[in-house]
């Protein structure tokens, strides 16, 4: 088993910071794509649960 001690510091030696900015930006980048997407399946979720409880109550 390796020593966590020294896989975090190839890890830190590999990532830069200039690679998590442009993660981050691509990130937030979806963010308006991703956002009504998900915002839009949770809508018709509720919805046909709601049509198929009016069904089941008449």
């Amino acid at each position: 088993m390796e020593n966590s001690g020294t896989s975090t510091t190839q890890l830190s030696s590999i990532v830069t910071s200039s690679m998590l900015n442009g993660v981050l930006s691509e990130i937030i980048g979806l963010l308006p794509t991703v956002l009504p997407v998900m915002i839009g399946f949770v809508a018709i979720r509720k919805g046909i649960s709601f049509v198929l409880n009016m069904l089941h109550s008449a």
